[in-house]
């Protein structure tokens, strides 16, 4: 089968492209592939920078092998589809001089989940650097700080924000200014990533924000 997209990262391509290698799975929607993690997006999700796009599910028990141009998951094979940059799109408009660093080792690996809430503030505020600011050398320095701290998959995302490669509804905030998609990415990442952009600088419509809220909040009624 082919994928619907996936991510044009540098990090993934060479590992979809690359010698085979055989992972695990940590999940249904995440491979362990060494230090790296891949995450198979459900058409219709956010995309994400180390990700796939595939109605495929992965279970403990399957074989899992990347590269030379394909994924191998169980019995099924996913060849690579229409790529999708991670980097956003945008118009830098009005920022904020980036605040003082989070202390890495009172954020890194704290939090319940794959993706602690404090591995997802410092993933916000190191692509905020970048994408801001064009701050590489210092959000990799924390990003790379951040990754001895914590989960695989955290260690991976934070490596591609210190890239400027974000999830997709970080691509709509800073595009169109709209914040309901980040609000609602995951359990609780969104607004913590929403939380390490504005210590990076990002200014955010306060009142838009209030409006968009109350829309959500309405709609859920």
């Amino acid at each position: 089968m082919n994928a619907r997209s996936h991510s044009a990262s540098p990090l993934l391509l060479e590992l979809l492209y690359g010698p085979l290698v055989r992972g695990s799975a940590l999940s249904r929607h995440h491979l362990q592939f060494a230090n790296y993690v891949v995450s198979l997006t459900p058409p219709g999700s956010p995309r994400m920078p180390n990700g796939i796009e595939c109605a495929v599910q992965a279970r403990a028990d399957h074989q899992v092998v990347v590269g030379g141009r394909s994924l191998v998951i169980g019995d099924t094979v996913v060849l690579p589809g229409p790529e999708w940059s991670p980097i956003p799109s945008f118009e830098r408009g009005q920022t904020m001089p980036p605040g003082p660093a989070p202390l890495v080792r009172a954020l890194a690996g704290m939090g319940p989940g794959l993706t602690p809430s404090g591995d997802d503030v410092l993933a916000g505020y190191v692509a905020g650097l970048v994408l801001l600011h064009g701050m590489r050398k210092k959000a990799t320095r924390i990003a790379e700080e951040a990754a001895a701290r914590t989960t695989s998959l955290s260690a991976t995302l934070l490596r591609h924000a210190a890239l400027g490669e974000v999830p997709e509804p970080v691509h709509i905030l800073l595009a169109t200014g709209d914040v309901r998609p980040l609000l609602s990415f995951g359990h609780s990442s969104g607004p913590a990533w929403l939380r390490g952009l504005v210590s990076a600088g990002y200014m955010v419509d306060v009142d838009g924000m209030k409006a968009q809220a109350l829309a959500m909040a309405e709609a859920a009624c």
